[in-house]
């Protein structure tokens, strides 16, 4: 009956005022005969009506409070799943931290410069030679070049060995990880 925000389309909202409008004549009309002295027999059709219409709004207001209260949880599920996002993006930020940190010892140990770092960045995030070039605003050659000392310093033939090399450790299960720097 309601939309996931908890409202009534055009439609929904004219029934419910024209229940309404039924219930209003219905009851002024069994209250006016009432008192001109008229039986309840008499007003079969009125009280017909204004129960229909009771039955009616009652069914909408028990509905809306059904709606209200599933928007209350959804909510509330929403702010638990955000809360959850938070600790995640910070837990995310502090591994990814560490990984640099172990990056950075690597390099130091191979004895990187910085663009030679920035090529391998480059490298590990899967960009082509000529897009690390226009990264750095420098000529393919240079970056094959650095590339080349890279690779040589660390000892493997091609990016796709130094990739290996850094995401190795990664893809191993954790009761066969060994120390990787040499």
């Amino acid at each position: 009956m309601f939309d996931e925000f908890g409202q009534l389309s055009i439609g929904q909202k004219s029934l419910v005022v024209f229940v309404l409008i039924v219930f209003a004549t219905s009851a002024i009309e069994i209250v006016s005969e009432f008192f001109a002295g008229g039986s309840l027999i008499s007003m079969w059709d009125d009280v017909l009506w204004f129960a229909l219409s009771a039955a009616l709004v009652l069914f909408y207001l028990h509905q809306r409070r059904l709606s209200l209260r599933e928007i209350h949880q959804l909510r509330a599920a929403l702010e638990n799943a955000r809360g959850k996002l938070v600790k995640l993006d910070s837990s995310s930020s502090e591994i990814t931290n560490q990984y640099r940190a172990v990056m950075q010892k690597q390099f130091d140990h191979w004895k990187l410069s910085a663009s030679e770092q920035d090529v391998v960045i480059g490298i590990l995030k899967g960009l082509s030679f000529r897009e690390i070039a226009g990264l750095r605003e420098t000529r393919e050659k240079t970056v094959r070049q650095q590339a080349s000392s890279v690779y040589r310093k660390a000892g493997v033939s091609s990016r796709n060995e130094l990739t290996a090399w850094f995401f190795e450790d990664l893809l191993v299960p954790p009761s066969t990880k060994t120390e990787t720097i040499e």
